[in-house]
C-alpha cells in the first residue's frame, strides 16, 4: 500500500514538473532577442534516430554536456580562446558523453563522435532573424548513426541557456526583415508530428524516472 502511495506521489510531482518545464520553455521562446554574431561557435547534438529512446538519451547527453561546459565557458573571452578551451576539453567531453550513454544502457555500434570544426546547418529562424543554411563552426556531438532530430545552441558567446531545438523553421513563403525566404530544405517545426514526438518523449522520460524510483525502493 505504501508503494502505491509513493508511486502516486511521484507521478503527481513529475506531472507538475513537466507543466513547469513547458511554461519555462514558452517563456524562453517568447524572450528570444539575442542575435547570433558572425564569430560564433555552435553546439549541436544529433540523435541516433527519432525513436523516443534515442531522443531521450540525446536530451540526457545535452543536460550533462551543457552542465559541464558551464564550468569553463566563462574563461572564453574571444573566439580564439574559445577554440583553444574547447579543443583542450574535447577528450574529456567525449569520455563524458560515452559514459553517460553507457550508464543509461545504450550501445551504438557506430560509436560516438565529438568534433570541433565546420559542419552543415539547415536554415534557422531564431526570433525574427533568419540564418541561412551553410557551414558553421560548431562543437558537433553525433550519437550512433546521427539520423535523428538535433538539439543546438550557441556555445560561444554562451547562449546555451536558451533551447534552440525549435528554431528550425521559416513560415512558408514568409518574409523576415524585408528579406525573401527560400523554403527549400527548411525544416518545418510546426509539423503536428513534432507535438506527438514531444508527448512520446515525456511518456518515455516518465517511465524511466518511475523505473529508477522503483529500483531505489525495492
Amino acid at each position: 500500500m505504501k508503494k502505491v502511495i509513493y508511486l502516486s506521489f511521484v507521478f503527481f510531482i513529475l506531472l507538475m514538473s513537466w507543466d513547469v518545464s513547458k511554461q519555462d520553455m514558452a517563456v524562453a521562446v517568447a524572450n528570444r532577442t539575442e542575435i547570433i554574431p558572425d564569430e560564433a561557435i555552435r553546439l549541436r547534438i544529433i540523435a541516433n534516430s527519432d525513436s523516443p529512446e534515442d531522443q531521450w538519451i540525446k536530451r540526457k547527453v545535452r543536460d550533462v554536456v551543457v552542465e559541464n561546459i558551464d564550468l569553463w565557458v566563462e574563461s572564453m573571452g574571444s573566439i580564439d580562446e574559445a577554440r583553444l578551451v574547447i579543443n583542450d576539453h574535447l577528450p574529456k567531453l567525449e569520455q563524458l558523453v560515452k559514459e553517460t550513454v553507457k550508464e543509461s544502457g545504450f550501445r551504438y555500434s557506430e560509436g560516438i563522435k565529438v568534433e570541433l570544426g565546420k559542419f552543415p546547418f539547415p536554415t534557422k529562424l531564431y526570433g525574427q532573424i533568419v540564418y541561412p543554411a551553410g557551414d558553421y563552426e560548431a562543437l558537433l556531438i553525433t550519437l550512433g548513426k546521427g539520423e535523428g532530430q538535433n538539439w543546438w545552441c550557441v556555445l560561444f558567446p554562451p547562449l546555451c541557456f536558451v533551447d534552440m531545438s525549435t528554431a528550425d523553421a521559416v513560415e512558408m513563403g514568409g518574409n523576415v526583415d524585408g528579406k525573401a525566404i527560400s523554403v527549400d530544405n527548411v525544416e518545418n517545426v510546426d509539423d503536428l508530428s513534432s507535438e506527438e514526438v514531444e508527448v512520446k518523449f515525456f511518456i518515455f522520460e516518465l517511465f524511466m524516472k518511475l523505473l529508477e524510483f522503483l529500483k531505489s525502493i525495492i
